[in-house]
């Protein structure tokens, strides 16, 4: 609760918390009058065409839900412990007789309880204007798996935030965690234009060995994909095949296995230990 509490106050003394409330607001706004407009343009279309529109707007949404959350978790941490070592903060943090990879993992998890909390309100706040003004069906299995896994991917994402900010300056780990990040994403759209081109019946092989490269280094913008899989696919939408696969970049093609996630669980697991482990051998005089 403590971490909670401290992490909190920095991101209001930071105004992190107000400018974030005021866009969030801002984009929850527009995407809803989004919604209402298609809806209104979309009422004499067939039931599948808008139940169309309503998987590709979700799909939109939640990518840019997900990098909004991306940005917020980057810039939040990007100096969670080389900045304050920078400004002396941390000196007096560690005065107390401390364990050094309790403030390390306190730091996290307050971080990530704040995480939490915006990436389930964010969440709702592109699913609910679907449902209501386009009709996308809502049931809560599907839902609950995707949340979970949307809640999942900046979790990963800022436990590479923090080991990051071990080794590098406040702005250089901003910039490298940001660039790792559009990579990701950029090499996943890659992967996918090229899966769809080819059939679904494999792309161009160096499309996916580099997407599958840098999915392994920042495992969360590849979470997205299973996001989207688990609600569309859990809710058995009336949507033929082929219509699905005209959401392009967005269709359901490449989805992270079990495996994959799996393999998300020990990497922040490792990531963790490095940071500790790092943190712990730091000089912070």
């Amino acid at each position: 609760m403590m971490w909670i509490s401290y992490i909190g106050k920095e991101w209001i003394r930071k105004k992190i918390g107000v400018v974030t409330f005021v866009l969030t607001l801002l984009f929850a706004g527009l995407f809803s009058f989004g919604s209402y407009e298609i809806a209104k343009h979309a009422m004499d279309e067939p039931t599948s065409h808008g139940l169309l529109n309503g998987m590709m707007l979700m799909a939109l949404g939640l990518m840019f839900a997900q990098m909004i959350i991306a940005f917020l978790v980057l810039f939040a941490t990007m100096g969670a412990i080389s900045g304050e070592v920078e400004n002396g903060l941390m000196l007096a943090v560690l005065a107390r007789p401390i364990p050094r990879w309790k403030v390390y993992l306190g730091k996290y998890a307050g971080s990530a309880v704040w995480v939490i909390i915006y990436s389930t309100a964010l969440y709702f706040a592109i699913l609910l204007p679907v449902h209501h003004w386009l009709n996308f069906p809502l049931d809560a299995i599907p839902i609950l798996k995707s949340l979970l896994l949307f809640i999942w991917a900046p979790l990963l994402l800022l436990a590479v935030s923090m080991l990051g900010s071990v080794y590098l300056p406040m702005l250089g780990n901003g910039v490298a965690c940001a660039l790792l990040y559009g990579l990701t994403l950029f090499s996943g759209f890659v992967e996918n234009i090229f899966t769809i081109d080819g059939g679904g019946k494999g792309g161009n092989e160096i499309a996916s060995q580099l997407s599958l490269f840098f999915s392994m280094l920042m495992p969360s913008n590849t979470m997205l994909r299973r996001v989207s899989y688990e609600l569309f696919s859990g809710l058995d939408l009336p949507v033929p095949a082929d219509m699905v696969n005209s959401l392009g970049p967005f269709s359901m093609v490449n989805v992270p296995s079990i495996a994959f996630l799996g393999y998300s669980v020990l990497y922040l697991i490792v990531l963790l230990a490095a940071g500790c482990a790092a943190f712990r051998r730091k000089d912070i005089a």
